[in-house]
């Protein structure tokens, strides 16, 4: 429900801004538009421009609000809903563009045309990167959880490992990845305030707690069979 919540308020801010700009003639919140001459401004077609931001701040909501129900309810992580947004900015980006008779410069639009390109690169990789499963490496010392956002247990400084069938309540991403349903890595931040490192792939139990001398570690995977064989090589 937490999540949905979340999505409903930005979806809500989507349509406010969609309103002000397509309704209210908020120009001011068009980037470039309100840095632009009166001379350059004179050549857009600012009222058909602001239609289409508008329309393009609702379907933005819609996406988003859907797709909150959509991860909060099943295991399909927000990765597409982001893909989604994305295509849609910036297709409405070059589409608007119609709109713009100011003459500009091929070295303009390559540029506009790679920094799209390079944001939408960078996302991929994250998120592929993120949901790759991170390799338990157990030795005579040290537990190494290999992978993003990993890191090394020292066995002398474990005070207990058991199996868990839920996960505390988390309320802040720290340091790490989470694709808003069940994959989440690295540092979290507990609701009572306390830090926890997590890798966690499945969305529900059991996960495997490691309590250290100075952090809480949750692991677990999507497959609880193999949760349950990796607790009994920790032990």
């Amino acid at each position: 429900m937490k999540t949905i919540i979340i999505f409903a308020t930005i979806s809500l801010l989507f349509i406010a801004i969609g309103l002000a700009i397509s309704k209210y003639r908020c120009y001011w919140l068009i980037s470039g538009y309100n840095t632009a001459s009166k001379e350059e401004q004179s050549r857009i077609e600012i009222e058909k421009v602001a239609m289409h931001m508008g329309r393009m701040c609702y379907l933005i909501a819609l996406v988003l609000f859907i797709g909150g129900i959509v991860t909060n309810y099943t295991r399909i992580s927000i990765f597409p809903v982001t893909i989604l947004i994305m295509l849609i900015v910036f297709g409405y980006l070059f589409y608007l563009q119609r709109f713009d008779h100011n003459k500009k410069s091929k070295a303009e639009t390559i540029v506009f045309i790679v920094i799209a390109f390079i944001t939408f690169s960078i996302t991929i990789i994250t998120f592929s990167y993120g949901r790759e499963t991170n390799e338990i490496k157990i030795n005579d010392k040290t537990i190494v959880i290999d992978g993003s956002f990993g890191t090394t247990i020292k066995k002398s400084e474990i005070r207990n490992i058991e199996l868990v069938d839920e996960l505390p309540k988390i309320s802040l991403k720290v340091n790490g990845y989470s694709d808003g349903s069940s994959i989440k890595k690295g540092d979290f931040k507990l609701e009572n305030g306390e830090n926890v490192k997590l890798y966690i792939q499945g969305k529900s139990g059991p996960y495997i707690k490691i309590s250290t001398i100075d952090n809480e570690i949750y692991i677990n995977y999507k497959d609880k069979n193999k949760t349950i064989d990796l607790l009994n090589l920790l032990e």
